[in-house]
């Protein structure tokens, strides 16, 4: 049996990779989906102190511990951008350090399977989605990944990697430097000026504002116009895609993805289903916000800026004349 000394152990050398304010921890299900966030389960705020990490899972997680449910934190920084990199395949860490990459994290969280991190100076959500899409190409890693490590120190109780002994591999910290990496800030920096650039002669006229419920009022009425013409335009294409239409026209709009996922809250044309679901309701909007900002929906915009003058007739000049009036 693992003893408290070694988990925070194990802990302290994730936040001394990680450096993060604080960590939002959930305790998932190996077998399936389930999970549930440790910290509303306790009625405690949601993100927790770094040195308060293990007592609270002992705390209030220790019986779904005991029946293998594993320990998941995503660090909260003001500071800094951490990207993820998940499912590394062995011998993909020391090929990154020898081509001068320098995660401030690494772990093994299966016998063949690795985290890494990378850390830069905060940069916002635009850049930061671009960024991690890039590295992710760069390094082959798991595109669906959503910035969650395993902690280390705990088992990963997947059945696949149930021994035949009954035990399962423990996660296991390799580096944790919490350095910044500068060759992952050279790619901030391309990523800016090339957004920077296209901003140049794209400007969007927009500042949305997703606490401003008439503005996404103005937002929901203008989508449904646009459905309209999408639907006309290219059939069975936008089929049951409502959802993801909106999260690109946002996008169009000039939104971060922070703002697309409240405005999916807002106006989802799920929303008579949330009462069932909430949790999976949130997470499927997280989830369209994200892939908005992914390849998928740079092709989507691309297509979509050929109904530019419909957004213009229905949500700019209704929204200048409204201006106008008051």
């Amino acid at each position: 049996m693992t003893k408290i000394y070694d988990l925070k152990a194990a802990f302290s050398r994730f936040h001394t990779g990680m450096q993060a304010d604080g960590y939002s921890v959930t305790l998932r299900d190996p077998g399936s989906a389930s999970g549930f966030n440790i910290a509303k389960r306790a009625g405690l705020p949601d993100i927790i102190a770094p040195g308060d990490v293990i007592d609270v899972l002992l705390r209030y997680g220790f019986s779904a511990m005991s029946q293998g449910w594993s320990p998941i934190a995503r660090p909260r920084s003001s500071s800094r951008t951490i990207f993820q990199l998940d499912d590394l395949p062995t011998g993909s860490i020391e090929m990154m350090t020898a081509e001068g990459w320098r995660p401030c994290y690494t772990q093994q969280t299966s016998p063949s399977k690795f985290q890494a991190a990378l850390a830069v100076d905060h940069v916002d959500d635009v850049i930061r989605l671009e960024v991690r899409r890039r590295l992710i190409g760069i390094f082959h890693a798991d595109p669906g990944a959503t910035g969650a490590y395993r902690l280390p120190g705990f088992q990963n109780a997947k059945p696949k990697y149930r021994a035949d002994d009954g035990s399962y591999p423990r996660v296991t910290p390799l580096s944790w430097s919490g350095e910044t990496c500068p060759k992952t800030a050279l790619l901030v920096e391309q990523v800016m000026a090339e957004i920077a650039e296209k901003a140049a002669v794209s400007v969007r006229h927009v500042d949305l504002d997703p606490d401003d419920i008439a503005t996404l009022d103005d937002l929901a009425a203008a989508w449904q116009r646009l459905e309209h013409h999408a639907y006309r335009a290219y059939g069975p294409l936008w089929k049951s895609e409502h959802d993801w239409l909106m999260s690109i026209m946002l996008r169009y709009f000039g939104a971060v993805e922070d703002e697309v996922r409240e405005a999916l809250t807002y106006l989802s044309p799920r929303h008579d289903l949330r009462s069932k679901n909430e949790s999976g309701f949130e997470r499927a909007a997280a989830i369209t916000a994200d892939r908005a900002f992914s390849e998928a929906g740079d092709e989507a915009l691309e297509s979509l800026e050929r109904f530019q003058w419909l957004w213009e007739r229905d949500f700019h000049d209704n929204k200048k004349m409204s201006a106008g009036g008051s």
